[in-house]
């Protein structure tokens, strides 16, 4: 069973998402509790500076809050051979209490389904039907069954499956019968030789008796097989026929799930079905559980700690169908909905970072160098190195904190050097800039999204425009929007150009100090989309519903 419980940012993942999700596993795996950082998309160039820089591993990519098979907690599947006997099937099933057994081949993968019902049918069997069955048993496989101990084996060993309990007639009685391939008996040697003379290819030596050496050499001469067994001949002849291998009889059509399904998803697929017990495979085929009904109905959903968002737009895929456990986040209130409550934490400052590194010291803990580090870093991003309107006193005196416990001496010369590492446009296609951080909105009846990416010469942007403004159109159109921006602002701060498109434009021409264009302009005092874009937008948006 998964206890774990996954620690994630939003889509488009900036630094600030990345960086709190890590710091806030750390801080919850210090206090005992199994934290897993994750990402819901690929890192930015900035954001992988840092990683490297305080080398830090990338967070798991997770695309969906739904629980697979593999999170479930799931019976211990009963496997057995392919190659076992009956006997030892109808054992391992009381034994384990279960009604079927999953069967695998040598290399270890699922190959059938046992169930009492496929044992079963071999007493319905005829006569033919039954003797071609036991003509598939090996004498290794007689012999476990029964016990025995195998005294003469010849080098081709087979019968024709056709057995016969030999009592107490004497040999007239005997010649004037057909020897069958394989007697049961415990009679005194002569009897042994008469069945072995008469073209019996299996003598089967019941309650201990003594087989005779002379009786011995004359099976090898005559290429028998003999097999004595302590066991009295009634119990002989009552297990015998369970020594053919379950692969003859075993269901080999059978429903399995993969343990990288989604439990929803299984549990539709076995309500067209009968069965009590599925395999669960992984991705080498091999079998890693059982699960019925009742795995699927009753389970623990995957646990979620949000950072740096609370819109269920923003935030990995179905989590409608998870659990939430914690919110942490410096955006307004989204709408992301819970069932119980939760641990909610809602600040107004600059960057989700500063509200991690203040939970570390009110849960008593120091986060070490690289912690320190990557939380540092979070909030040089988001405010831009404090430029930013977003920025707050308690950013800036966290981030002191913060660079002292980082040893970073000159935060200046830091910040400029991570900022400018998020600015290569040069080697990346319109489409990729504008997906890096895309945040999706609704207002009213309205659906718009903005994008945002740092710059440091203006002529990288004058490069991008003419593919910038055909691309930003498609996207509008394919996502179904009234209104995309794309906002290029300045790594020292000292403004923002804009590139933008659709039916709500004039709201954006209408804000911007200076218009180039009806879809290009510039606003030198606009660089935050959550605290200065975004408010804007919002309020015209609904004086127009």
């Amino acid at each position: 069973m998964d206890d774990a419980i996954y620690v994630t940012g939003h889509k488009n993942p900036d630094t600030d998402s990345i960086c709190s999700a890590i710091a806030v596993a750390d801080m919850k795996r210090r206090c005992g509790i199994n934290a897993i950082a994750c990402r819901l998309g690929p890192l930015n160039d900035e954001t992988k500076f840092v990683l490297k820089r305080f080398a830090v591993e990338n967070p798991l990519l997770l695309s969906d809050a739904r629980s697979t098979l593999a999170d479930i907690e799931k019976d211990e599947a009963a496997i057995i051979s392919q190659d076992a006997t009956a006997h030892y099937a109808w054992k391992e099933m009381f034994l384990a209490r279960n009604k079927s057994l999953f069967a695998i081949d040598k290399e270890g993968n699922l190959s059938g389904l046992v169930t009492t019902s496929n044992l079963s049918q071999v007493r319905l069997m005829d006569d033919k039907e039954t003797d071609q069955l036991m003509a598939t048993v090996s004498l290794r496989n007689f012999a476990e069954t029964l016990k025995g101990t195998i005294l003469c084996a010849p080098e081709h060993f087979a019968t024709d499956g056709n057995i016969n309990i030999i009592t107490l007639e004497n040999d007239e009685v005997l010649a004037q019968k057909k020897c069958s391939n394989i007697a049961i008996l415990s009679s005194s040697a002569l009897k042994h030789q008469f069945l072995i003379n008469h073209g019996t290819k299996l003598l089967i030596i019941t309650c201990g008796i003594k087989v005779e050496p002379e009786v011995i050499d004359n099976a090898k001469a005559h290429g028998a097989a003999i097999i004595a067994t302590d066991r009295d001949t009634m119990h002989v002849a009552r297990i015998i026929m369970e020594s053919y291998t379950i692969e003859h009889i075993m269901t080999r059509k059978i429903i399995s799930f993969s343990d990288d399904e989604f439990v929803d998803d299984v549990a539709a697929k076995m309500a067209s079905s009968r069965v009590r017990s599925y395999p669960v495979l992984n991705a080498e085929g091999q079998i890693v559980g059982a699960i019925s009904r009742y795995h699927t109905q009753n389970y623990r959903r995957k646990q979620f700690i949000l950072v740096d968002h609370s819109a269920k737009n923003q935030s990995i895929n179905h989590i409608e169908d998870a659990e939430i456990q914690e919110i942490i986040d410096h955006h307004h209130i989204g709408n992301i909905e819970t069932d119980y409550p939760i641990n909610y934490r809602n600040q107004k400052v600059g960057c989700t970072c500063t509200i991690v590194a203040n939970l570390y010291q009110e849960n008593g803990l120091l986060p070490d160098e690289a912690m320190s580090g990557l939380m540092l870093s979070a909030i040089l991003s988001d405010t831009l190195n404090f430029k930013s309107a977003t920025a707050t006193k308690q950013d800036r005196e966290t981030a002191a904190w913060l660079a002292d416990r980082a040893g970073i001496k000159d935060m200046n010369a830091y910040a400029l050097e991570m900022l400018s590492a998020s600015v290569a446009l040069k080697d990346s296609t319109p489409h990729e800039i504008l997906n890096r951080d895309l945040k999706t909105y609704s207002i009213s009846h309205f659906k718009m999204a903005i994008g945002q990416t740092n710059y440091s010469h203006i002529e990288e942007i004058q490069a991008l425009l003419p593919k910038f403004r055909t691309v930003i159109e498609e996207e509008m159109h394919e996502k179904g929007l009234d209104l995309m921006v794309m906002m290029f602002t300045n790594v020292m701060a000292e403004g923002t150009m804009f590139v933008y498109y659709g039916p709500l434009s004039y709201l954006v021409t209408g804000i911007l100090k200076t218009k180039f264009d009806d879809h290009f302009g510039f606003d030198p005092d606009i660089i935050s989309r959550k605290q200065q874009l975004m408010p804007k937008l919002s309020s015209l948006l609904k004086a127009m519903s």
